[in-house]
Parts: C-alpha cells; sequence; structure tokens
C-alpha cells in the first residue's frame, strides 16, 4: 500500500486506523511516513501520540524532544511531553511542560491542578496565577488560564467570573466559550451552556470540546438523541478523541449496553491513559456486575496519575465495602472525605459514618 503524500492524510490515515483498533499498522505507516518527511511536525507530533498510546514512553519522549528541538514554542507538544512525565512521575518536569502548553484546550489545566497538589504547592499556585489575572482584567490569556484552573479544582463560580472576563476580551473565541459551557452547566443553568456553545458551533460547526460539551449538557436534560448526534458528531471529526468516547460510553450505559460501555471506556483509556472519567465510569460498571477485582484495577489504576482524586477514592472505597472489605473501604472513604467535590466529600462522610457506626 503507497504511502499518503501529505501530512493531513497521513494523520487522517493514521487515526483511521486506531479507530478500528489497528494502533501497531497505524505507527507501521506513520513510521515510514516520517522518516520521508522528517520535517513533517504535525506528522511527528501524532507519531508521539501512537507511541504513547503502545506504552512506549521513551519513543515518544524522543520524538516530542526533536520537535521542541525545531519549534521551541509549540505549545501542543509541551502538553504530550508533560503527559509523558505525568504518567513517569517526574512531577517537576511535568509541571514545566504543562505550564509551557499554556493556553490550552486541554487537559493541561487538571494535570497541573493535580501535580501542584502532589507537589504541596497548589494554594501557591492558585495564588500566583489568579494574581496575574487580577493585575490585568484586560489580559485573556491570564483570566481564561485562572478560569480553566478553578474549574479543575470544581470551583465553579470564580472559575465563571474568570472565563466570562475572558469571553468579553474575545467574544467569539471558541476556546473560551466551550469552556464557558462546561462551566454553567455545572452550575446548574444549562440556557446559559447551550447559548455559549451555540455561539461557538454557530462559528464552527466541528469544534469537538463544543460538540463534546454540548453532548453533555443533552445528556443533563434527558435528551440522549440530541446527545448522541453531538457525541457521534465529535468522534467523526476527532476519531481518536477520548471524552467523545467516554460519553459514548455513558450513553450506552444509560441504554443498559454496559459491554458496549466497557468497549468504549476501554478505548478511551487506550488512547489516553491520563483520563480520569474512563477509569470511574469502567470501574463503577465493573463493580455493578459484581467483577470486583475488575473495579479495583480499574480505579487503581486512575489513582496511580491523580492519587489525589477524591471520586477515584470514593469509587474504590465502595468497591471495598461492597465485598466486605470493611477496614480498606473506611481508609478509602477518609481519603475521599477532602475531596474538592463537594458531592464527592459529603457522600464519603455518610459512607464512613456507616461503617464506623458498624
Amino acid at each position: 500500500m503507497p504511502l499518503p503524500t501529505t501530512s493531513l492524510d497521513a494523520i487522517d490515515s493514521a487515526r483511521k486506523l486506531v479507530a478500528e483498533g489497528k494502533l501497531d499498522d497505524a505507527v507501521k505507516m506513520l513510521s515510514a511516513f516520517y522518516a520521508a518527511h522528517p520535517k513533517d511536525l504535525d506528522a511527528a507530533r501524532y507519531l508521539g501520540d501512537l507511541y504513547y498510546r503502545q506504552a512506549d514512553l521513551p519513543n515518544a519522549e524522543r520524538i516530542y524532544r526533536t520537535i521542541l528541538r525545531d519549534e521551541p514554542l509549540d505549545r501542543e507538544t509541551h502538553d504530550r511531553l508533560g503527559g509523558i512525565y505525568a504518567a513517569e512521575d517526574r512531577v517537576s518536569e511535568a509541571i514545566d511542560e504543562f505550564t509551557r502548553s499554556l493556553p490550552a484546550a486541554s487537559n493541561a489545566y487538571a494535570q497541573l491542578v493535580e501535580l501542584h497538589r502532589r507537589n504541596g504547592d497548589l494554594t501557591s499556585f492558585i495564588a500566583s496565577t489568579k494574581s496575574i489575572a487580577d493585575h490585568d482584567a484586560l489580559d485573556y490569556v491570564a483570566n481564561y488560564n485562572i478560569g480553566m484552573i478553578y474549574n479543575a479544582t470544581h470551583d465553579y463560580h470564580p472559575a465563571a467570573l474568570y472565563l466570562e472576563r475572558a469571553r468579553s476580551i474575545v467574544p467569539n473565541d471558541c476556546t473560551v466559550l466551550a469552556a464557558m459551557g462546561s462551566v454553567y452547566l455545572d452550575l446548574g443553568n444549562p440556557q446559559l451552556a447551550l447559548e455559549d456553545l451555540d455561539r461557538c458551533l454557530l462559528r464552527d460547526a466541528d469544534n469537538y470540546p463544543a460538540l463534546v460539551n454540548r453532548g453533555d449538557l443533552y445528556i443533563e436534560l434527558a435528551q440522549l438523541d440530541k446527545a448522541r448526534v453531538d457525541l457521534e458528531h465529535a468522534q467523526r471529526t476527532r476519531p481518536d478523541g477520548a471524552e467523545a468516547l467516554v460519553d459514548l460510553g455513558y450513553l450506552e450505559d444509560l441504554n443498559h449496553n454496559w459491554h458496549a460501555a466497557v468497549a468504549d471506556y476501554l478505548h478511551a483509556i487506550a488512547i489516553d491513559p491520563l483520563m480520569r472519567e474512563g477509569y470511574t465510569d469502567l470501574g463503577y460498571d465493573y463493580d455493578e456486575h459484581k467483577l470486583y477485582a475488575l473495579a479495583e484495577a480499574a480505579y487503581l489504576k486512575g489513582l496511580s496519575f491523580a492519587p489525589s482524586d477524591g471520586r477515584l477514592h470514593y469509587l474504590l472505597g465502595t468497591a471495598y465495602a461492597d465485598q466486605g472489605k470493611r477496614t480498606l473501604a473506611v481508609a478509602e472513604y477518609r481519603r475521599a472525605v477532602s475531596s474538592d467535590e463537594a458531592d464527592v466529600a459529603r457522600a464519603a462522610a455518610r459512607q464512613l459514618a456507616i461503617l464506623q457506626r458498624g
């Protein structure tokens, strides 16, 4: 089979192979293309992504470092390299790379929050980032950054405040509009969320984050057919997008097709091993069907990347409690009580009280 002749065709072909579960074939094809086009940075970056999904972290790091030698300000590659270092628990290096990736539309903010929490300096990180934004209300990047950091800490009111300020500076920017849609939904205002997401998608009908966030909104409103249309559109736009796959898996769960849901979650985790939601939803399905060893494995894998994640600790505690492992359950619920998600902290406190009374 002849090699694609352009970067766009090569990446599109590789994405389709990945979507078909042919990761090794995608790596082989794109490696050959990159060897013939060593200055093609887009193809190189995606090849690094594929090595990452193969768990070949040394080759992924090599590719990303090669790109950054030529393009030291390439934010997307800094984001990818941050993911490598986070997976290897190289905390300081990961923080540096994710910081260099900002402003981003990726999960860099959630990763930075988790890494600074692990480093013990999350409070000072938030304060210093907030200070930059407060110093200049017209600095779009600074206000977007702190808004997204508050979003990652589940502190949605200040997230909305700073993202609204960013939106006032660039009213039609899809990056901030998609983020606003997600924050308004978390604040319980789906109408405002829909207005911003619709505004973005009117300008850019294939905008992946906005399609995923509007799909989430329609799930929240129990408009599942509309949700599926947006999420399938998102998946067509980005066949290897983990977020859309997790949400499509959740739709399968709502339709009582748990085997199909598990397949989607596993696929999403293979694409993005740092994605917490894949582990939470996968483990929950396993626990519901009494596949406790698999549930525990899913939660523990997620916690290996996000050791302070309260929701994962809570769900792991529930898996232990369902098996009668009281001591282990109590330990996990105690860890979950400090979650920055208020509903998780409350639920953990209730379960902890029940177990301690027993």
